[in-house]
């Protein structure tokens, strides 16, 4: 009861202070954070009462004080925070490639290999297929295109939507601190998987942009690309070795240091066409498998200092999810994210069959790739920036309502599935939503 009354006064305190700034203004800034990490931190106490994922609750708080419900956080707000966001996703990169022991992975390798080409790859022609055979319920999508073009349409759509979340993955795997041989396959796949989705989706752009007549140019889109995947893991190779020097050698303000790298490689990386989820990634592998260097204290250190950062990220998430758009769309939208959900699925049963995979991977691996948010995003805002002219607008729409649907019930259900298994709590460490010590 104490949680829902603060947060009925602290959406009271917002509503009465956005009186006195501007959205954009810096003060207006500051406001917007220390509502959103206010109001997510009690929301996620509320869901958690409820059996729900403390997760799921940060999401909800985000879609209801958001520009698409209550307005108390603008679109303007959401922009100027756009720094929590990004350095939000630096850390969970960093900390993701921590968690990936290659020596543990070994043993389960043919199984990733096999779960990325059956699953992914695999959904991502499943999911063009039924929107090539959706196209009546979709005509703002395929207007008067003919069969090729609306195949290029399907498989720049249906790429984007194969897109994961090691984001969400990663943060449900703290929150429950689990750990076990379903989490370390869930994880690695969905890695994987995202570096899978922006090879394949770059591809996938230019051939649509060279069909429908986009302005897309295929040697400059496979040089991109090759920059992007290539450059980002060199210096991710590089700001590993320096954090690394930097434990052996001057050990103190380690925390401070590796959040100055997540922030800057978060603000600079994407505008020389670096990508901070595969930097910071290459980075925590580097750390935990090549450098010398002791880096469980900084990780430790992480751990209880991510709390605020990642209340506020998993709000913002939530305020881009308009759901009046989602109910407008609802029966295509549940169309495809059920013939997705079904391409993993199935890809991954095959997959975990023929590698001859642990009972509880073959059982349930499959529902890691479920979760979506930053990368599905990312590529719906860039078909609709690319395409603008002609589907960019509408693909946006059913991308958004796809995103939205599975944001709002792959959190419950994975935390389920973690409970099941047995691997929740395994984990020793700090409490992601709580900040408590465990």
């Amino acid at each position: 009861m104490i949680p829902l009354i603060l947060l009925l006064a602290v959406a009271g305190f917002m509503q009465a202070a956005r009186t006195f700034t501007g959205d954009t203004s810096i003060a207006g800034t500051e406001l917007a954070f220390g509502y959103l990490l206010l109001t997510a931190y009690f929301t996620g106490k509320i869901f958690n009462r409820f059996g729900l994922p403390k997760l799921t609750g940060y999401l909800f708080s985000g879609v209801i004080s958001g520009p698409f419900v209550l307005g108390l956080v603008t679109k303007d707000m959401g922009h100027s925070l756009d720094v929590v966001k990004d350095t939000a996703t630096a850390i969970i990169a960093l900390e993701a490639g921590s968690e990936l022991h290659l020596a543990h992975l070994k043993p389960v390798m043919k199984t990733l290999r096999a779960v990325t080409i059956f699953a992914v790859i695999g959904a991502m022609f499943t999911i063009s297929g039924a929107l090539f055979l959706m196209r009546p319920l979709l005509p703002a999508i395929f207007g008067n295109y003919d069969t090729t073009q609306s195949l290029a349409i399907c498989a720049a759509i249906g790429v984007a939507l194969s897109a994961q979340s090691p984001a969400v993955v990663m943060a449900l795997l703290a929150e429950m601190r689990a750990a076990g041989p379903l989490s370390n396959v869930v994880l690695a796949s969905v890695v994987v998987a995202d570096l899978t989705v922006i090879v394949f989706s770059s591809i996938a752009l230019a051939i649509t942009g060279a069909v429908i007549g986009g302005s897309i140019d295929v040697t400059e889109t496979a040089l991109h690309v090759g920059w992007e995947l290539i450059g980002s893991m060199v210096f991710g190779l590089l700001m590993g070795m320096v954090l690394g020097q930097y434990l052996k050698t001057v050990k103190r303000g380690a925390t401070l240091f590796g959040l100055m790298i997540c922030v800057v490689v978060a603000e600079i990386g994407a505008r020389v066409s670096l990508d901070p989820l595969i930097v910071l990634l290459t980075s925590g592998i580097w750390l935990r498998n090549f450098s010398r260097a002791d880096a469980n204290d900084l990780f430790r250190s992480f751990e209880s200092a991510q709390l605020p950062v990642f209340l506020v990220f998993f709000a913002l998430a939530g305020a881009k999810i308009d759901i009046y758009l989602l109910w407008g769309s609802i029966i295509p939208v549940v169309i495809v994210a059920a013939v997705r959900a079904s391409s993993f699925y199935m890809g991954a049963k095959i997959a975990t069959k023929l590698t001859g995979a642990e009972d509880v991977v073959r059982k349930y691996a499959w529902f890691g790739l479920v979760p979506q948010a930053g990368l599905a995003l990312a590529l719906a805002i860039v078909l609709k920036t690319t395409f603008q002219s002609t589907f960019g607008d509408a693909a946006a729409v059913l991308l958004f309502g796809v995103v939205g649907f599975n944001e709002a019930l792959a959190p419950p259900i994975l935390r389920r599935i973690l409970i099941k298994t047995g691997e929740a709590g395994k984990k020793a460490g700090v409490d992601f939503a709580s900040g408590g010590g465990h």
